[in-house]
């Protein structure tokens, strides 16, 4: 076999060039010297690609920062009146609160005169953050605010958000909202140096009214920011002229300061009816609303025992709702009515199923201890069923001639009005026929437009 000629490149055929020559001279002969030269331009392409993709980095966070800027600036420059509604309700399971300020949303979301920009528990974006339990109403006036940081920056995109939601209260005030609308009494802190006129919904004055039923971390949260958020509002909304008017007793606002908007026909108005939870009786009494002190659940349960021993036939009380605060002796004693073959506790059930309760009951029944509005009494004129509740302002004009009305700490005047209602007919369709004319006064349309006004009033 031919040995290889050391002049010819095997590879290419071609004689060796005298720089290749040079280089396999030097490499036979200082090979320490060959590797390290092959390792410092490796070296150098790595370090060259680094400083590459950091210029890269360096320019994409520039436009970043641009960009936000110039959205910023947009943001200032927004000709409708702008305003931040704190929608972090939504991103829990929604109870009276949360439905109040989804069905405002979804009524104002076509107007073209209104910028609503909607703030949950974060302005950031991120990819770990929650969403809420329900999708966000969407139309022309709707945006949410949020503020993405891309994860290619000069710097961790980590590090970035969490400086960003540190100083999330100025990015919040550099946006130059008009009005800053609190639905469920305050604003977060987030909102706190923000410069626009707030407005605030309130919804009742428990916390001076019956501090006992509430929860003690309700209850610290009211009683320390309650009245600086009367203070510092433009305007307040109060969900009846029985809240108004409390507030004015109090003295925590003037009369000129609130103004009132009824809530719509609750949240079962366009919902249809489905089945019965299972255990429910085909005839049966129901109350809706958690199971709490505020509640009077427990009045309620003795007016029922009252109510059998007068009428052993009467129906079965069905309880629909979950265990609230301080709710321990209340579920012994649901517990005892449930064994004794008198009540059902339904828990927590869909919006099929609860409207399907309300229609197919024999009444509803309403004691509560306070009240800010009374949804449930609402629901029940609604669902055409007769209506017992507590005698109370806000009930009275909420409810009108649709009620028949029981004092609030007597259990046999409750068990009394509930018999009347269960054995004369005719109070039975007075009743009905009264309570589909006081819901017809009610429209989330309405309360929408309504709280509309509120802002544009607020804004001049």
């Amino acid at each position: 076999m031919a040995e290889p000629d050391p002049d010819i490149d095997p590879v290419t055929g071609r004689p060796w060039t005298p720089w290749q020559r040079a280089c396999r001279s030097l490499a036979r002969r200082l090979p320490r010297t060959a590797r390290a030269f092959h390792r410092s331009r490796a070296a150098l392409r790595h370090l060259a690609g680094r400083i590459w993709h950091r210029i890269r980095q360096v320019g994409r966070t520039a436009r970043w920062i641009s960009a936000s800027i110039r959205r910023l600036v947009a943001l200032r420059r927004e000709q409708r009146i702008t305003v931040a509604v704190d929608v972090t309700p939504l991103w829990e399971p929604l109870t009276g609160i949360g439905w109040y300020l989804y069905r405002l949303l979804e009524h104002v979301a076509d107007r073209d005169d209104l910028a609503l920009r909607l703030y949950g528990p974060t302005a950031i974006d991120s990819t770990d953050r929650q969403r809420p339990v329900v999708p966000l109403p969407a139309g022309p006036a709707i945006e949410e605010r949020l503020w993405p940081v891309p994860d290619d920056l000069a710097v961790p995109a980590g590090w970035v958000i969490r400086c960003l939601r540190r100083l999330e209260p100025f990015v919040l005030a550099l946006e130059g909202n008009r009005v800053l609308f609190a639905p469920n009494f305050f604003l977060p802190r987030r909102f706190a140096l923000a410069r626009g006129r707030r407005v605030a919904t309130i919804h009742d004055l428990g916390v001076r009214r019956v501090p006992w039923t509430l929860q003690a971390e309700t209850l610290d949260a009211l009683q320390a920011k309650l009245e600086r958020t009367v203070r510092s509002a433009r305007l307040l909304i109060s969900v009846s002229a029985a809240i108004r008017d409390e507030l004015v007793e109090l003295g925590l606002a003037s009369a000129e300061k609130v103004r009132v908007v009824h809530h719509g026909p609750g949240q079962l108005a366009a919902v249809e009816p489905t089945g019965l939870p299972p255990g429910v009786p085909e005839i049966y009494a129901l109350h809706v609303g958690t199971l709490e002190p505020r509640k009077n659940v427990l009045l309620l349960l003795e007016a029922w025992r009252e109510l059998r021993r007068r009428d052993p036939g009467a129906p079965v009380l069905v309880l629909c709702g979950k265990y609230g605060w301080r709710s321990e002796q209340i579920e012994t004693q649901v517990r005892a009515a449930e064994r004794e073959g008198w009540a059902v506790h339904a828990g927590y059930v869909e919006e099929g199923e609860l409207s399907a309760l309300y229609r197919r009951a024999a009444l509803v029944v309403f004691p509560s201890l306070y009240e800010g509005f009374g949804l449930p009494a609402v629901e029940a004129q609604h669902a055409g069923t007769p209506l017992v509740c507590s005698d109370l302002p806000v009930l009275r004009e909420v409810a009108g001639d649709g009620a028949l009305f029981a004092p609030v700490d007597d259990p046999v005047g409750l068990a009394a009005a509930v018999h009347r209602v269960l054995s004369e007919e005719d109070l039975r369709k007075r009743l009905i026929a009264a309570g589909a004319r006081s819901v017809a006064r009610l429209s989330w349309r309405d309360a929408a437009r309504d709280t509309a006004e509120v802002w544009r009033e607020a804004a001049r």
